[in-house]
């Protein structure tokens, strides 16, 4: 009994000292990023979060083209601070968060963004610096919801609808408070972390004086670049399924194929136009890069098919796909 209740005070009192020692920190914002083979795309996707952030840490996961040189090559422009290689692939998200978490804390941050290189916040977000301020009001623990806004087939046109594409927020940003950490299934990880993450939940408004053609939560947040490139749509979504089936083989295949039919459900589909300020304070944004197939994704399916038979994911829904090209 006596153990138990010194061990309880001990963690007691080490918890105090943390979330003290987080709460005297200077304040520091540092992007965490996780790449694999994202070597069209990075160096933009770097380029936008390092005007939000006073450092980036990158984790690549064992990415066979260019990419590794493409971020030592812009690490001094875009302020990345680490790039942690791994020596070979495997899709571990919550490993992978955990370690980008570690490094940012070893670097001293103390509100940290966490997106993909597909993700760029809307440019406005720049104007008097205003998501930093709003990023540096949060307290340890507390974590800040931004507006998902999926870009639909064209960077210049994003869906605005019923469905749930439409409806989505997600915990990109929060404050450390020294404890929280990730625990998931190895895919689809939250942004923010899962465990120990016990502060207030924020959302990221627009200033009053944003007047878009769109609805209010569409005026500021963080666009999503996957459903641009349609092939690539198809093909990201394809990996995801077989991918669940390869690593769980007693997966529900209809379950699986409800969840990801999703991402290509056009059922009363309305698109409105993207606001130009979504992109003006980006001098440098390339719409072109978007424009080309994500080889690596569509090698690696084949390459299952070879491995496993193309009868062993029969039953999955991606065949709307022609592999043979």
């Amino acid at each position: 009994m006596f153990n138990k209740l010194f061990c309880a005070i001990i963690t007691s009192l080490l918890y105090l000292s943390l979330s003290t020692f987080a709460l005297t920190k200077p304040n520091k914002i540092i992007g965490l990023m996780a790449v694999r083979n994202e070597s069209q795309i990075i160096a933009q996707a770097l380029k936008t979060l390092a005007c939000y952030t006073d450092g980036i840490i990158v984790l690549d996961d064992a990415s066979d083209d260019n990419t590794v040189d493409i971020l030592e090559t812009i690490a001094k422009d875009c302020n990345i601070l680490e790039i942690i290689k791994k020596p070979e692939w495997y899709r571990d998200e919550p490993g992978d968060k955990n370690k980008l978490l570690r490094a940012g804390r070893k670097a001293g941050g103390t509100h940290f963004i966490v997106i993909d290189a597909d993700e760029i916040f809307t440019s406005n977000c720049l104007d008097n610096s205003y998501l930093r301020k709003q990023i540096l009001t949060l307290n340890p623990g507390d974590k800040l919801l931004c507006s998902w806004i999926q870009l639909w087939r064209s960077p210049y046109k994003f869906r605005c609808d019923d469905s749930v594409w439409s409806r989505l927020k997600g915990d990109f940003i929060f404050c450390d408070n020294v404890k929280c950490s990730y625990s998931s299934n190895f895919i689809h990880t939250s942004r923010s972390p899962n465990l120990d993450l016990e502060g207030k939940v924020h959302t990221l408004k627009a200033p009053k004086q944003y007047h878009y053609n769109c609805k209010k939560e569409f005026t500021i947040g963080l666009m999503h670049f996957q459903f641009v490139n349609w092939e690539n749509l198809l093909i990201k979504q394809a990996w995801y399924r077989c991918i669940e089936k390869i690593r769980n083989p007693k997966v529900d295949i209809g379950h699986i194929n409800k969840i990801y039919g999703q991402s290509k459900d056009e059922t009363n589909i309305r698109l409105v136009d993207s606001p130009k300020e979504w992109f003006t304070n980006y001098d440098f944004f390339d719409a072109n890069i978007y424009a080309s197939v994500k080889s690596w994704q569509k090698k690696q399916i084949l390459s299952w098919f070879e491995q496993y038979g193309k009868n062993y994911f029969k039953s999955l829904d991606i065949w709307d796909i022609d592999w043979s090209k």
